[in-house]
C-alpha cells in the first residue's frame, strides 16, 4: 500500500464529486437544446462558502492528483505503491502490455479529510483500479507518438474518447472556462496549457433492460512546463441537475452515474516511450451493486488502450485526415 507520507488526502478528487457551487465564477456555458424551466430548477447549493478563484481550484486538483498518480510508477525510481492486480493484459492493436493495479481508500480516512463533507453516517470505501502502458513514440500500427497522445488526450479529451469508443452514445462540453495565460505552481512544478471544461458523458449500458448512464464531470487537463508530461483530471458533479446548462441529468431514460480520474501521459526520459497511466474510481449507480462493477472495471479500462490504438491510425496522413474531418466530434489531426 502507499505510504502516507507519499501524498495526502485532500476532499476535490473523490469520487463523492464536488457541487456546482464549487465551481470557479466566469464560466462560459452551452444552452442545453431542451432548457429546463427555471421553477423546475434548484435555485442551487445553500453552500455560504464562496467559490474558488479558477487559479486556487486548479491548483488544489494537480496538488491532490500529481502525487497520487506517481505512486502507480514513481518518477524518481522504485517500486509501484499500488497493488499489483493479475497479469498484463495484451491486445492485438497494441504492442505493449497493460499492467493493471488498485487501490483503497477506506471511509474511515475519507472521514477524516478536510473539506469533506461531515453529514456521511456511513461512508464506503473507494476503490481505484489503474492501467499503465509504455508505448514507442511513434506513427506506426501498434503504437502512437508524443504528438498524438498530446492532440487526443489533452486537447480534445472528451471528443477523442467517444470517437474510438463504441459504447459512448452522446458528449457535449456544457461548460468552459478562459485560462489563456494560466500559470499554475503545483505539485513542484509550474503547469501550462490549461483546459477547464464541463463534460456531460452518454454512455450506453448493456445488457438491457438496464439504463443508459450519464456522467457530468469538470475535467482539468495540464501541461508540465520544462517537460513532456500532461496530466487530464475528471471529477464527478454530483448536483449537475442545478445548473441552467445541463441537459443529459434531465434525460429519465438515463441513470446519473459518477466516476472520478487521473491520467498522466509523459515521455520517459530513460528510452524516449509514452507512458501512459489512467486510474479512476467508478459508481455506476441504478441496481448494479458496488462489487459487482469492481469486477468488470479493470477489465474496461485495459480495453481503452486496445480502443485507443485501434482508433488513432484512421486518424493520420491524407486518409485519416478525410476520415477525421466526416467525423464531427473531432477535429482533424494536425500534420506535423
Amino acid at each position: 500500500m502507499m505510504s502516507q507520507q507519499s501524498f495526502v488526502l485532500g476532499p476535490w478528487v473523490r469520487l463523492e464529486g464536488i457541487s456546482i457551487s464549487q465551481l470557479p465564477p466566469g464560466a462560459k456555458g452551452l444552452e442545453p437544446t431542451n432548457p429546463v424551466p427555471t421553477t423546475e430548477r434548484d435555485s442551487g447549493s445553500s453552500n455560504p462558502v464562496s467559490p474558488p478563484t479558477i487559479e486556487s481550484f486548479i491548483q488544489g486538483i494537480l496538488t491532490e492528483s500529481v502525487p497520487f498518480i506517481d505512486g502507480v510508477a514513481p518518477k524518481a525510481g522504485g517500486s509501484s505503491t499500488w497493488k499489483v492486480k493479475g497479469s498484463p493484459k495484451k491486445f492485438p492493436s497494441s504492442e505493449a502490455p497493460v499492467h493493471l493495479y488498485e487501490w483503497t481508500v477506506s471511509g474511515k480516512d475519507l472521514d477524516k479529510v478536510e473539506g469533506m463533507s461531515q453529514f456521511c453516517a456511513d461512508r464506503r470505501d473507494e476503490t481505484w483500479f489503474c492501467r499503465r502502458s509504455c508505448h514507442r513514440n511513434s506513427k506506426e500500427k501498434g503504437t502512437a507518438s508524443w504528438e498524438e497522445f498530446v492532440y487526443s488526450l489533452k486537447d480534445h479529451h472528451a471528443e477523442t474518447e467517444k470517437a474510438f469508443t463504441p459504447t459512448v452514445i452522446g458528449q457535449r462540453a456544457a461548460m468552459s472556462w478562459d485560462t489563456t495565460g494560466l500559470e499554475i505552481e503545483a505539485a513542484g512544478g509550474k503547469w501550462i496549457n490549461i483546459i477547464v471544461v464541463v463534460e456531460e458523458m452518454k454512455h450506453r449500458i448493456d445488457p438491457k433492460p438496464l439504463k443508459n448512464r450519464t456522467f457530468p464531470v469538470i475535467q482539468v487537463a495540464a501541461m508540465l512546463e520544462g517537460s513532456e508530461e500532461f496530466i487530464v483530471v475528471s471529477i464527478p458533479l454530483n448536483d449537475f441537475e442545478k445548473s441552467p446548462y445541463a441537459e443529459y441529468v434531465h434525460d429519465k431514460s438515463l441513470v446519473v452515474a459518477a466516476y472520478t480520474s487521473i491520467e498522466r501521459v509523459r515521455v520517459l526520459p530513460s528510452n524516449g516511450d509514452v507512458e501512459w497511466i489512467m486510474a479512476t474510481a467508478s459508481d455506476a449507480k441504478g441496481v448494479l451493486p458496488q462489487w459487482m462493477q469492481n469486477l468488470a472495471v479493470p477489465g474496461a479500462i485495459a480495453k481503452d488502450v486496445e480502443m485507443f490504438l485501434h482508433w488513432i491510425p484512421s486518424q493520420r496522413g491524407a486518409e485519416g485526415e478525410k476520415a477525421a474531418s466526416s467525423n464531427k466530434d473531432l477535429p482533424p489531426t494536425p500534420v506535423r
